[in-house]
C-alpha cells in the first residue's frame, strides 16, 4: 500500500515540488523518515513511495537541515539511524497506525460495512419489512449501527424531512417538499378471520359482512383507515367502525387469533407470518395501500443507506 499521507488524504505529493521553509517536520519528512526506517535503505524507501531516490535523499537532507538534527549515519556503506532517529519512530509507527485505521474505516465505510443508520417507519411497517431487510444486511457483512422507530406516518415524514433519521418507510401519499419519494411496492387491505368463524367461510368480505362483526384495525385516520373510508364512500357502501383500534396489522391478526374480531389489515405485511388460528380473506370494495421510502430532500445518501434500500427493494420485489 503506497505510504504518502498526501495521497491518503487525497491530496497527490510530487517530490520535484519546491521545499517548504517551515522549521519543524512535515507531511513529506515523516513519510520519507518512516519509509526509510521501515525498509532500511533509501532505495527500499524509494521503491515503497514509488518515487526516485533522488527524490528520497533530497527530502531527508531538507528533514534534516530542518530538525538541525542527524536522523541517519552512513557507517560501512549501510544507512543507520541515529539515537534520535528512535527516539522519534514510536511516534511515527503511532501516526502511521492511525492513518492505517481510517483506512479500514473508509473501507468499510465504502463496502457499508459500518456508519450508523437510523430509520422511521410506521408500526405495521416496521414488523412486516425491517427485520428481513436488517438480516440481509448483515448476511452481507454489514456492521452498521441500526435505529429504528416506529411512528405515525406523519411523524416518520417529519422526521425525514428534519433530517433526524436516514430513511423513511410509509404509506403514500407523502406531500411533504422536504422528502423525496420513492414508490416500494402495492399491497391490499384484508381481513384476517379466526378459522372457526363463520366469516371465514366466505370467499371475500365486505362492509355489510362486517356490520355486526368487532372490527379490529389501526384508527380511522391512518393510511389503512383512510384507504378502507375512500374504498367504501367511492361504492357508496357504509364504512366498517374499528370497535378495537390497534397500532399495527400484526396486532389485529393477533386479536383475531384470540377470536376478538375480524382484522382489517394490510395483507403484504402480515400473510408472511405463520399465523396458524386465522385466514385471510380479501376486504370488497378493493382498498389498495401504496407503500413507499422517503429520504431527507437535497442529502446525499450513506453506503448504508443504499444498501439498506437494495434490500428493502429485493424483499418486496419478492
Amino acid at each position: 500500500m503506497h505510504l504518502s499521507l498526501m495521497i491518503i488524504l487525497g491530496y497527490p505529493i510530487s517530490y520535484r515540488d519546491g521545499l517548504t521553509g517551515a522549521s519543524h517536520m512535515n507531511l513529506r519528512h515523516i513519510e520519507v523518515f518512516y519509509a526509510i526506517m521501515q525498509s532500511g535503505s533509501v532505495t527500499g524507501a524509494a521503491r515503497l513511495l514509488n518515487v526516485t531516490q533522488p527524490a528520497i535523499s533530497n527530502v531527508l537532507r531538507h528533514a534534516e537541515q530542518q530538525l538541525r538534527l542527524k536522523l541517519f549515519e552512513r557507517i560501512g556503506g549501510r544507512l543507520q539511524p541515529t539515537p534520535e532517529a528512535y527516539d522519534l519512530f514510536p511516534d511515527v509507527q503511532e501516526i502511521f497506525g492511525r492513518i492505517g485505521t481510517l483506512n479500514r474505516m473508509v473501507e468499510e465505510m465504502r463496502g457499508g460495512r459500518t456508519g450508523r443508520l437510523a430509520v422511521a417507519a410506521s408500526p405495521t411497517l416496521v414488523n412486516a419489512y425491517l427485520p428481513r431487510a436488517i438480516a440481509r444486511l448483515q448476511a452481507l457483512g454489514a456492521g452498521a449501527q441500526v435505529t429504528i422507530q416506529a411512528l405515525p406516518t406523519a411523524i416518520a415524514i417529519e422526521r425525514v424531512a428534519r433530517r433526524e433519521v436516514d430513511i423513511g418507510l410509509v404509506y403514500s401519499p407523502v406531500g411533504d417538499p422536504g422528502v423525496i419519494v420513492e414508490e416500494l411496492a402495492e399491497s391490499d387491505v384484508g381481513c384476517a378471520v379466526h378459522r372457526r368463524s363463520p366469516l371465514a367461510k366466505r370467499k371475500m368480505l365486505g362492509p355489510h359482512d362486517l356490520a355486526t362483526a368487532t372490527v379490529v384495525s389501526t384508527g380511522q385516520t391512518t393510511r389503512i383507515g383512510v384507504a378502507v373510508r375512500q374504498a367504501c364512500e367511492a361504492h357508496d357502501l357504509p364504512v366498517p367502525a374499528v370497535s378495537v383500534e390497534v397500532n399495527s396489522s400484526l396486532a389485529a391478526c393477533l386479536m383475531a387469533a384470540e377470536g376478538v374480531g375480524v382484522g382489517l389489515v394490510d395483507l403484504a405485511t402480515v400473510n408472511q407470518y405463520a399465523l396458524p388460528g386465522i385466514v385471510f380473506r380479501p376486504f370488497r370494495p378493493r382498498a389498495v395501500l401504496h407503500l413507499c421510502l422517503i429520504f431527507p430532500k437535497d442529502r446525499p445518501r450513506s453506503r448504508a443507506t443504499q444498501r439498506f434500500t437494495q434490500a428493502l427493494h429485493d424483499l418486496a420485489g419478492a
